[in-house]
């Protein structure tokens, strides 16, 4: 008997299990109390460098997940979503994730300006060991602080602790990325040019090229589309559909469309509107033609008529049937 690997293991609905378990984490979204910043972080954490590294288009090493770093004034710490670094640059990337439209905090925001200016003002991020001692020092876990020493020195390929202050002491600037749902973000945002990048879900790149584990990032990206619209008044139910408010999550062309109902398959729907009576008479050069409004078939954004929503693996199928001349 065959065995399928676990990456391409499919639930008993037919559904590929990272997709499933997607859906299944995004379900929080919904759920009282659920953190889902907690659930997805990992997940996301461990694409982030490939998928930023896509996105700025150069070389970007995950130094350590939730990077302490000194409160004014004591011993404690508060924490990096993801501490970075962009390789071509030596700039340090100060990595925030929200995943609703009400969690961003300007008190958290002013904590990473200051860290920012601080590297600035010395011209160094090499401080950021002595911080680190002085919290591992003070705690009961200090075996924790050294081991997020062991992991800057492993990303910034130091091999002692004179190496790591040295390559610490050429990342000279830091920049703040958020990584957020683009109903969420401030008005007065920062520019890029003071060092501060805002990236929605539907800013993520779309595939990882061939990197590790790559085939399985398109079922993480598209589960998240859904946070880039989801508001509280979505989530109360205040919204209706028949207000004219976006009820889904990406807008795809014709090839990327396809793609992506290989992978999602019947958990994917696309818009088209009267589907059964219109779908048969379009050509392939005519569905080419065509931007498509894609979402999730479950934990999808709004309402939707299944008149106007046909799944993708039905989509595709149909496809297929023109291409071979059916």
């Amino acid at each position: 008997m065959l065995m399928q690997s676990p990456a391409h293991s499919e639930t008993a609905s037919g559904t590929p299990f990272f997709t499933a378990l997607m859906q299944h984490l995004m379900q929080g979204t919904m759920i009282p109390k659920v953190q889902v910043e907690r659930s997805i972080g990992p997940i996301i954490g461990f694409f982030l460098a490939d998928v930023l590294a896509t996105k700025l288009d150069t070389k970007v090493v995950m130094l350590c997940p939730e990077f302490p770093i000194q409160k004014a004034g004591n011993n404690q710490s508060t924490n990096i979503d993801w501490l970075m670094l962009n390789r071509a640059t030596q700039e340090l990337l100060l990595v925030e994730l929200k995943t609703t439209d009400t969690t961003f905090r300007p008190e958290q925001a002013a904590i990473y300006r200051e860290l920012q200016s601080k590297i600035a003002r010395e011209g160094s991020a090499a401080f950021l060991l002595d911080d680190l001692d002085a919290i591992g020092a003070a705690s009961q876990e200090r075996g924790k602080y050294q081991n997020v020493r062991n992991l800057l020195a492993q990303g910034f390929g130091a091999a002692d602790g004179n190496e790591l202050r040295e390559a610490l002491g050429h990342s000279k600037c830091a920049r703040v990325i958020y990584l957020a749902p683009q109903v969420s973000k401030p008005v007065d945002w920062p520019t890029s040019e003071e060092g501060w990048t805002w990236m929605s879900f539907a800013d993520l790149p779309e595939s990882l090229d061939a990197r590790g584990y790559a085939d399985q990032w398109p079922a993480v990206r598209s589960s998240l589309l859904s946070l880039d619209a989801l508001t509280r008044r979505l989530r109360n139910g205040d919204a209706p559909s028949a207000s004219g408010a976006r009820n889904y999550r990406d807008v795809l062309d014709f090839d990327a469309l396809l793609a992506r109902c290989r992978t999602e398959g019947g958990s994917w729907v696309v818009g088209l509107k009267n589907w059964r009576s219109v779908l048969p008479s379009m050509t392939l050069e005519q569905l080419r033609a065509k931007a498509y409004k894609c979402d999730l078939a479950e934990g999808g954004v709004g309402n939707k008529l299944g008149s106007n929503w046909i799944a993708g693996d039905q989509f595709l199928a149909h496809v297929e049937k023109l291409r071979n001349g059916g």
